[in-house]
């Protein structure tokens, strides 16, 4: 699995960025990118739905955080969405499996942090044997890493990943940015109280305004600057919850990007001689869970009625006006072994006298069962929820919608306190960032609060088998499992809908919402 050199890390790097374009409707990228001719606005402005609510990379898992860390940090490789997840060079030129269980990664020799001290591979091995450490005040991405046995420096610019079994999904857990690679120094240093802050990338935190937004500036110490053409002096989050917000704020110039204008404003932006909108296949999954250790959805049955109430086809063209697919596999469209609804056995479509029947078998007559669902207060969560709360109502269950901010949602569910909650997820490469971190025993995203002794060894054997048709079979098997088990009820991946000033530039988008924009700028 060797990788080009350094030589070529510049081309490897812009044909790797697929680049938003200024036709008036974009539905595919831009393959390079090229230095303006023209004046750069000084700061890129992107609005965006979600605040973010945490600075170390290892301490969380969101996806608002996880764009602001592209900005700011890097890992040891790029994974690219955009190219079948292509795995490519970020600080390390090269690597390769030595044997089954051990995993050689070769650094780039020139690389910096933003305070201008070298990075070598005493800091890889440190920022990796801390992201796998047990205690939830040092991370809380521990379980993703458990094959992991040790990680080492063989010398300045060689690092040595040692690990219990072979995994089919390391190198790719390594591409994501909770595992950007952090200074040892830096937390060595007791004068730094937010050692988390120093990162490779080309932009460094700045300022962060709660409620209002959180700004990055170009680092001066970059260490790569060939691979940065004239972008953005400084760029913006700025947090517009409310979708008809930030189409105000892209029309009137206060934003240069709209992240998920609300479809019924879409033919307007269309219209706009100044504004380009950008659509492509979607992978971010929209569901609702279960509380499956809190009565009542303990019982299975129970949870298979809801399935069976639940109107998706009405969601997706409420909410996005058709630009969406519902599903049923708990599983990402477009991940390895993803099966599509008519690949599915089984499952429990909409279907209301099923619905009716299997409330029955779980033991409720219709009018004696109320619940609540947990819903965050901005869009698209405050749209669902009613349609959901009148889909139960159908088959006589009463639905009293819990309102909140998405922070305290997260909070709430991550210590059980839900009965139905709503929802989000998207991977890249590594199905077991599903099966993992949203089914394991005791994974801290876990909010379906799920302890299935199979469902742990199925994603174990996942990760691990080597060979390709059964692992194939087992990961076939586990959707299966998961469609009559209903820990959720996976509703719809909508379309990727981004609205933006025509004269971005530089922009990498991908389906599942996990942008960069540390090579994007607005050519006046």
């Amino acid at each position: 699995m060797k990788k080009a050199l350094s030589v070529l890390l510049v081309l490897c790097f812009l044909t790797s960025f697929a680049f938003a374009t200024g036709s008036k409707e974009s539905t595919t990228a831009a393959p390079t990118a090229v230095a303006p001719a023209t004046t750069i606005k000084d700061n890129l402005v992107i609005g965006v739905a979600q605040e973010i609510n945490e600075q170390n990379p290892m301490m969380q898992n969101d996806q608002i955080n996880n764009n602001c860390f592209a900005l700011s940090h890097e890992r040891v490789i790029f994974v690219d969405a955009n190219k079948g997840y292509e795995i490519q060079p970020e600080i390390a030129e090269s690597w390769n499996w030595k044997d089954d269980t051990h995993l050689i990664f070769h650094l780039f020799k020139n690389v910096r942090f933003s305070n201008g001290t070298p990075l070598t591979a005493a800091d890889v091995a440190f920022t990796l044997n801390r992201a796998r450490s047990s205690d939830p005040k040092q991370s809380k991405v521990s379980g993703t890493l458990k094959l992991i046995t040790d990680v080492a420096a063989l010398d300045d610019y060689t690092v040595q990943i040692t690990t219990s079994a072979y995994s089919n999904e390391l190198i790719y857990s390594l591409g994501a940015y909770p595992l950007a690679i952090q200074s040892k120094a830096a937390y060595e240093d007791p004068n730094n109280k937010k050692p988390w802050l120093i990162g490779s990338g080309a932009y460094t935190f700045k300022e962060w305004k709660e409620g209002q937004y959180v700004t990055y500036a170009l680092n001066a110490n970059y260490w790569n600057q060939e691979k940065s053409p004239s972008v953005a002096k400084e760029v913006t989050y700025k947090f517009l919850l409310e979708a008809s917000q930030r189409v105000i704020a892209l029309q009137n110039g206060e934003i240069d990007v709209c992240i998920d204008p609300p479809t019924t404003d879409i033919r307007f932006l269309k219209e706009d001689k100044n504004i380009t909108v950008h659509t492509q296949a979607g992978t971010r999954l929209f569901y609702m869970g279960f509380n499956v250790l809190k009565a009542p959805f303990d019982n299975q049955k129970l949870r298979q009625a809801v399935s069976s109430a639940i109107d998706k086809e009405t969601i997706i063209s409420i909410v996005l006006d058709g630009r969406g697919k519902w599903q049923t596999s708990v599983l990402n469209r477009g991940a390895w072994s993803f099966l599509d609804n008519d690949q599915v056995k089984g499952g429990y479509a909409y279907d209301v006298a099923r619905a009716k029947q299997l409330l029955a078998e779980a033991g409720y007559k219709p009018g004696e069962l109320s619940v609540e669902l947990f819903s965050a207060t901005d869009d698209p969560y405050k749209t669902i929820a009613p349609i959901i709360q009148a889909n139960l109502k159908e088959i006589g269950i009463n639905v009293v919608i819990k309102s909140m901010d998405q922070a305290t949602l997260k909070t709430e569910c991550a210590n059980g306190r839900q009965q139905m909650f709503l929802w989000r997820w998207n991977i890249g490469a590594r199905v077991d960032e599903t099966y993992r971190e949203l089914f394991y025993t005791g994974f801290p995203t876990n909010y379906h609060q799920l302890k299935d002794k199979y469902v742990d060894e199925m994603a174990d054997r996942v990760l691990t088998e080597k060979d390709a048709a059964t692992r194939l079979k087992l990961s076939v098997d586990l959707q299966n499992y998961f469609v009559e088990l209903v820990p959720q009820v996976p509703l719809y991946v909508p379309d990727l809908v981004i609205a933006y000033n025509k004269g971005l530039k530089g922009a990498y988008l991908t389906g599942g919402g996990a942008h960069d924009w540390s090579r994007a700028y607005i050519e006046k």
